[in-house]
């Protein structure tokens, strides 16, 4: 886990004027600047915030990645399974 750039590109995305914009429009040119492995960069364009948590990114930087990439806080995780 890439927990430096991924961190780094939550902050960045929120705080950077224009570069949340750029990463709509072209995701990838974006995430060529973070030291970041392909399965993140795949996790990162598809809002897969199970995936970047199951593999160590920090809970409060994932909430604010997602939030940032227009993912409500209560939508980031599928709901539990109840029952046997």
């Amino acid at each position: 886990m890439s927990v430096v750039g991924l961190n780094r590109l939550a902050r960045e995305l929120e705080h950077t004027p224009g570069l949340l914009e750029r990463f709509r429009e072209a995701p990838q040119p974006v995430l060529r600047a973070y030291a970041l492995s392909e399965d993140e960069k795949r996790a990162v364009c598809n809002t897969d915030a199970t995936w970047l948590l199951a593999h160590g990114m920090n809970p409060v930087a994932l909430r604010n990645l997602m939030v940032v990439l227009g993912i409500a806080h209560q939508a980031m995780y599928p709901p539990r399974r109840t029952g046997g």
